[in-house]
């Protein structure tokens, strides 16, 4: 017998068009792994009209996504259309209010308003999966919830955005300035038409914050920590790191002394000796420093819809089992 769970969707870029297409395309491997049935009854996006790569007829459209996540048959909400502000926070607040689960990859709304959300979920008796609002397809929020709980994590450094990772790997491979290394990045949907917050360091900033207040079990803020991109540098910059043995990279690092956190977000030298030098293209890696001298390193795709609805639906899932377990 199969279990169905009820989920609706907001947000139809990118991201939500993969997650679809990837529920449509393991409708089987669920039923007979998990004996799991998701129904899509209700999709919202900013723009009926437009195109998408699935066929949008299949389901419910609503116009308004506050009347669709008010459904009663509704488990979980899943909001991916992003921003901390405007009618991403208003559905996801909403729909904790309304007493459904949410999934969301929305970084940004996490890092500003993650405790808020967190505490009022508690309070509803529903849960929130964010797996996919940091490296994409690498189970970092998983891995340090349940691998690393109970233990003392020191530092957390990672390649957090997969778009500026492309264009540094390209401006090094392809000998290219910073403008047609973008370029090509949008070409090959590894970049939004506007990607000042992936380029100016803030979208790293905000995925190191996650990861920070759950490793290290604080509240952080955001307010307080200055942080840097790459949009300044150029093929010059590139040339001469290489020539000195090093490869550049955008950093997040968050680190924990004597009770005191320090985030930092930059471009860095990376010895051409070292992990993370070799992580390269759209690739993500983290490296959790944990006790005294031990490393995890874990590294996958991080920029595209693929590696981030594999999150997503990680997250629906788990939610999914937790929802019949209790």
């Amino acid at each position: 017998m199969l279990n169905n769970f009820n989920i609706v969707i907001a947000g139809l870029g990118t991201v939500g068009t993969s997650t679809i297409k990837l529920i449509e395309k393991n409708k089987k491997i669920f039923s007979l792994k998990s004996s799991l049935k998701i129904n899509i009854v209700g999709i919202f996006a900013k723009n009926k009209s437009k195109k998408r790569n699935f066929n949008k007829n299949k389901y419910a459209w609503f116009d308004n996504p506050l009347k669709m996540i008010k459904q009663n048959n509704i488990d979980t909400v899943v909001e991916l259309i992003g921003g901390e502000k405007g009618i991403a926070k208003d559905i996801c607040f909403q729909a904790i209010k309304n007493k459904k689960n949410l999934v969301t990859a929305n970084k940004a709304l996490i890092a500003h308003q993650g405790y808020n959300l967190a505490r009022l979920a508690e309070e509803n008796g529903v849960s929130i999966g964010f797996e996919a609002s940091v490296a994409g397809g690498i189970p970092i929020i998983s891995t340090l919830k349940k691998s690393f709980k109970g233990i003392k994590i020191n530092k957390i450094t990672g390649i957090l955005n997969g778009t500026s990772n492309f264009i540094l790997t390209n401006m090094y491979e392809k000998k290219n300035e910073f403008s047609k290394s973008l370029d090509e990045a949008k070409r090959l949907g590894y970049a939004e038409q506007n990607s000042n917050d992936d380029l100016n360091g803030l979208d790293t900033l905000h995925k190191i914050l996650i990861l920070s207040t759950i490793a290290f079990n604080k509240k952080i803020n955001l307010k307080d920590i200055n942080y840097s991109g790459i949009n300044y540098l150029t093929k010059a910059d590139i040339f001469f790191a290489d020539k000195l043995g090093f490869r550049i990279k955008l950093l997040g690092i968050g680190s924990i002394d004597k009770k005191k956190i320090r985030i930092n977000v930059a471009p860095y030298l990376i010895s051409k000796k070292k992990e993370l030098s070799n992580v390269n293209h759209n690739l993500n890696s983290v490296i959790i420093e944990a006790n005294k001298n031990n490393k995890t390193i874990l590294i996958g795709e991080g920029a595209g819809g693929n590696p981030t609805s594999m999150s997503v639906l990680a997250d629906i899932t788990n939610l999914s089992f937790e929802n019949y377990k209790n």
